[in-house]
């Protein structure tokens, strides 16, 4: 799965990308509730972490696989010379009593995701790095998809 995240990202990402990755493993939970707050919480708390190789990921996610609902793969921050993957997990058991019933016996669910920004939407490659930084580039994108949005919505509301 890391190795489809990868290539994903070589897709719709400008950047140069490492194939070793390292990797982060994060309880969704540990990010608070506030969706606005949670991307900064995210990298805030992410920053912190000591990646780890694959081997010691893999003995992790054996050992709370029966509780896992839901996995997701992330790139956290890759360059030339390192990628790392965050492993975001939901639990069953942080679900509603009535919906772990109905899904306490099935298996997880597992996805690769790239969180793209505004810009990109429109088909522009974009940084892979944004969300932990971005830089130059990121935010003169930014700054032309704002202007012109902006622009957009003005002459609508004439």
């Amino acid at each position: 799965m890391a190795a489809r995240l990868i290539k994903m990202a070589e897709q719709y990402c400008w950047n140069k990308i490492s194939h070793q990755p390292t990797f982060l493993v994060s309880d969704f939970n540990e990010f608070g509730e506030d969706f606005r707050e949670m991307r900064k919480l995210r990298n805030k708390i992410n920053r912190y972490k000591t990646p780890l190789p694959l081997d010691a990921v893999i003995e992790l996610v054996k050992k709370e696989y029966q509780d896992l609902y839901d996995i997701n793969l992330y790139i956290f921050k890759a360059s030339q010379k390192q990628t790392i993957i965050e492993i975001q997990y939901y639990r069953k058991s942080n679900m509603e009593p009535d919906y772990y019933e109905k899904i306490k016996d099935n298996p997880p669910m597992l996805h690769v995701k790239i969180i793209q920004p505004g810009y990109s939407l429109e088909g522009d490659k974009f940084d892979i790095n944004w969300e932990s930084g971005g830089g130059l580039r990121h935010y003169w994108k930014s700054f032309l998809y704002e202007f012109k949005y902006r622009r957009m919505v003005k002459n609508l509301k004439k």
